[in-house]
C-alpha cells in the first residue's frame, strides 16, 4: 500500500484525538486548551472540540479551565493486557526479581522508535521521572532497545536505521546508524547489553532478550546507578539472574499461547511497527 493510499484510509479526527490524549502523557500535569494546542500543533478550536468529545465520553474532565484525563482511559489499554499477553505473564516475575536485585526491573517491547514498558516494578528510582507501564523510552539510547533491535529481521532493522531519530541524550549516546549497528551486533553476539550513561548521566542498565520459539518477544532489564553498581557487577551478578528469569517468562508465555503456535503463523509482541 502506497503512502497516498494509506493517507486516504486514515481518520484524521481520530488521529487528532489520540494526539490530544498523548499530550497529557508527555506533560504529566493538568493542561489548558492553549497548552495542549501548543504541545501538539493544533488550533485551539480543534483541541476544544476534541476535549469536549472526550468529556462527553467520560475520558476527560475540566476544572476551572484546566483539563485532565479520567481513570476511564485505563479501559483503553485493557485490550492489550489480556490473559496470555507478555505484560500479564511477566508481572508476577518482576516483584521478586526487583527485591532480589534491589533495583527497578521491567519488561519492554518494541514499538516503532520507542521501547514500551509492559510490566514494571520501580525500586530505588534512578531516572528523573517515575516510570510506569506504557511509558516509552528511545530505542537507540537504551539497553532494552539494543536487545530488541538485535531480534529484528535484516529488512526490519534496515528500515529502523533509515528513519531512526538519533537524538543525543548524553555524550555517549549512539547518534548514527553505523555506531548503533555496531552495538546491536554486540547485543546479538552476547545475548545481553549493558548501557552506561547512554540515556541519563550516572545510570547503568542491563537487558536480556525474552525468547520464545526462536523469536525475541520482549526484553527484560534492570536499571541502576553508577553509585550502587558497576558494569562488572551487572555482568557477573545481575546477568545470570535476569537470564534465568527471562527463560521462566518465556516458558510461561509459550505455555499460555500454545494455540497461537500450532499451525498458523505466530506474530509475537515486540515486532517493529510498520
Amino acid at each position: 500500500m502506497t503512502a497516498p493510499e494509506r493517507s486516504r484510509d486514515l481518520i484524521q479526527s481520530l488521529e487528532r484525538g489520540v494526539a490530544v490524549m498523548k499530550a497529557f502523557s508527555a506533560r504529566g500535569v493538568p493542561m489548558t486548551i492553549s497548552e495542549i494546542a501548543a504541545e501538539i500543533g493544533l488550533s485551539r478550536p480543534v483541541v476544544r472540540r476534541i476535549l469536549l468529545t472526550l468529556e462527553h465520553l467520560g475520558y476527560a474532565r475540566q476544572t476551572r479551565g484546566v483539563w485532565t484525563l479520567t481513570p476511564r482511559v485505563l479501559e483503553l489499554s485493557s485490550g492489550y493486557f489480556v490473559r496470555g499477553s507478555l505484560g500479564e505473564i511477566s508481572r508476577p516475575f518482576l516483584e521478586p526479581l526487583a527485591e532480589q536485585l534491589g533495583e527497578t526491573c521491567a519488561v519492554t517491547v518494541l514499538d516503532g522508535t520507542e521501547v514500551i514498558h509492559v510490566a514494571l516494578v520501580e525500586f530505588r528510582r534512578v531516572l528523573p521521572e517515575p516510570m510506569r507501564v506504557g511509558a516509552p523510552l528511545p530505542v537507540h539510547a537504551t539497553a532494552f532497545g539494543k536487545v530488541l533491535l538485535a531480534g529484528l529481521a535484516p529488512d526490519e532493522l534496515e528500515a529502523y536505521l533509515a528513519h531512526a531519530p538519533f537524538e543525543a541524550y548524553t555524550d555517549v549516546t549512539p547518534t548514527d546508524a553505523s555506531a548503533l549497528r555496531s552495538l546491536i551486533d554486540q547485543a546479538r553476539r552476547d545475548h545481553y547489553y549493558i548501557a552506561k550513561e547512554e540515556l541519563f548521566p550516572g545510570t547503568l542498565a542491563i537487558a536480556v532478550p525474552i525468547t520464545a520459539q526462536g523469536e525475541i518477544i520482549g526484553a527484560l532489564g534492570s536499571t541502576s546507578s553508577m553509585y550502587r553498581s558497576s558494569v562488572e557487577r551487572l555482568r557477573e551478578e545481575t546477568l545470570p539472574v535476569l537470564q534465568r528469569t527471562a527463560a521462566d517468562i518465556a516458558g510461561s508465555y509459550e505455555a499460555a499461547n500454545r494455540h497461537r503456535m500450532s499451525g498458523a503463523p505466530w506474530y509475537p509482541n515486540g515486532r517493529l511497527r510498520a
